[in-house]
């Protein structure tokens, strides 16, 4: 390579163009007095300084904007021509350290992701069938609205508080079943349900004040308005207690084989309807009861019929009197303990 030098009473001359470029070893410095621009290694400047190469400086400092190939660094603004930012830097768990991130309306800083845009929604969306994954524990301080199906794996809870409330405004797809056997509970003695509609109840034990039904059946037995019936045909109804309980019917007491009016004073009749009349059968006969001529029984009612142990005769009371009767065909007379004579028509079924 040839040396050359320049002295310094030729340096100026040189130097004074007067619009003639000045080339150093052809490209290696080349000064473009036309377009008043320097190249380095190219002598064709397009810029006022134009290195074609690597350029090293200490400190680079641009007072308007730099650009780096698609780059363009413009005061606090950093844009690209092709749309596209990458940033990668190399080594072990690299890392691109910012104090606040800001991207169109997001803003991050620190562990906390915020929308800069008032009232402004967040989108976080997988590409495809894609998921979000949040591998942690996810705490909501406010209201949670999903418009899919949610589906949970593990233990669920709803509230923390005895306060809190569950409102379920869709409906129920599946069984409810409890997690234990006769373990908990559905409603409290303080909180009741107010109406349960359900087609057919399964139940232990029922207890209740009261149960309302239109219709209530049992395997054999049907209970519908003031009435109780059999399913199956010839079946009795059997109304049965234990010790020395009996089946109470209003004031009507049956406790073995006796019926008893439980009312003091109270008169027990058995009335016939229309044109019938009351019939008591008995392959032993019908026993009445045992009387004497005293007042028995205490409150005797018109037509009763007593058997007299004193005087071993059968007595009609008729209205005011007791008197005997004697057997006749078709019929029995009454002879009362007066003077009067009263004929009574008796039918034994």
């Amino acid at each position: 390579m040839a040396v050359g030098r320049i002295s310094g009473p030729l340096l100026k001359d040189n130097l004074l163009r007067n619009g003639v470029n000045l080339a150093f070893e052809t490209s290696l410095l080349y000064l473009d007095v036309v377009d008043s621009r320097v190249g380095i290694n190219t002598a064709s400047p397009a810029y006022d300084l134009d290195v074609n190469g690597t350029t090293r400086s200490t400190n680079l400092y641009a007072t308007t904007q730099a650009q780096l190939g698609t780059f363009t660094i413009s005061g606090n603004t950093i844009s690209s021509s092709n749309n596209t930012i990458n940033l990668t830097p190399n080594g072990v768990n690299p890392t691109v350290f910012s104090g606040t991130i800001n991207v169109g309306n997001l803003a991050l800083n620190g562990n906390s992701l915020t929308s800069t845009n008032t009232n402004g929604n967040i989108t976080i969306q997988a590409n495809g069938t894609g998921a979000i994954n949040l591998n942690s524990n996810v705490l909501i301080s406010g209201n949670l609205h999903a418009t899919g199906t949610i589906t949970a794996d593990g233990n669920i809870q709803l509230g923390a508080n005895s306060g809190d409330t569950i409102t379920f405004t869709g409906e129920v797809n599946s069984n409810i079943i409890p997690a234990a056997t006769n373990t908990y509970n559905l409603g409290s003695s303080a909180l009741e349900w107010n109406n349960v509609y359900a087609n057919t109840f399964n139940l232990t034990t029922l207890n209740a004040p009261s149960v309302y039904t239109n219709d209530f059946q049992t395997s054999g037995l049907d209970i519908s308005g003031n009435t109780i019936s059999t399913l199956t045909t010839n079946t009795n109804i059997n109304l049965t207690t234990t010790g020395t309980g009996g089946v109470v019917i209003g004031n009507i007491q049956i406790y073995n084989n006796n019926i008893t009016n439980i009312s003091s004073g109270a008169v027990t009749q058995f009335i016939e309807t229309s044109t019938g009349y009351v019939q008591i059968t008995g392959t032993n006969g019908v026993v009445i009861p045992v009387g004497t001529n005293s007042n028995y029984p205490s409150n005797p009612q018109t037509g009763m019929i007593r058997y007299n142990s004193t005087n071993q005769y059968v007595e009609v009371y008729n209205g005011s009197l007791w008197g005997s009767v004697a057997g006749q065909s078709g019929g029995v007379s009454l002879s009362v303990a007066s003077s009067t004579s009263i004929t009574y028509a008796l039918l034994f079924g």
